[in-house]
């Protein structure tokens, strides 16, 4: 468990270095010296070295060559299923229940922002939306009982309540807050 939370440490400081204010804030600041002293270096996990390591673009890349960024550096093969790029970045860390249900949530919002343009149509996303969403609701708050002791598996299930409003009434916070 250190382990991890000195990774997500170093990850959270990458963040915050590589952010546009950050380089704001160096180019202003004069020399001094540190207030806090450096943590001890961590040896970050392959997929976030390839993510450090990707050169800077010039130009704001699309949704997709961000999603394909992200899909190569999950560390695991994540289906096409997922396709939201928050997902997709904690998708190998998850338990196989949790992957399905973000497999079959994407899915579900998938069929649930399509066009009805014909009666055919209309049909096909009816059997999908009772297919891959009904029960959505149940299915997640099964997994927030299931995986209540484990801190890591809660905060992506509090990042996956919030991005698609799957249940307003669960009491869901944050081990240890």
């Amino acid at each position: 468990m250190p382990t991890k939370r000195l990774a997500l440490i170093g990850c959270l400081s990458l963040l915050a270095a590589c952010s546009p204010q950050a380089a704001d804030n160096a180019a202003d600041a004069t020399p001094a010296e540190p207030a806090v002293t450096a943590a001890p270096a961590v040896e970050a996990p392959a997929a976030v070295e390839a993510i450090a390591e990707a050169e800077p673009a010039t130009e704001q890349p699309s949704g997709e060559e961000d999603l394909d960024k992200v899909r190569a550096a999950a560390g695991c093969p994540v289906p096409e299923d997922v396709y939201d790029v928050d997902d997709v970045r904690i998708y190998c860390a998850m338990p196989a229940d949790v992957q399905a249900f973000l497999a079959r949530e994407n899915t579900c919002q998938h069929f649930a922002g399509e066009e009805p343009y014909d009666d055919e149509r209309r049909r096909e996303l009816e059997e999908a939306s009772a297919k891959y969403c009904e029960g959505r609701e149940k299915n997640f708050t099964d997994l927030v009982v299931r995986h209540r002791g484990d801190c890591a598996v809660r905060a992506a299930l509090i990042g996956i309540n919030g991005r698609y409003d799957l249940d307003f009434d669960l009491d869901l916070k944050p081990c240890g807050g």
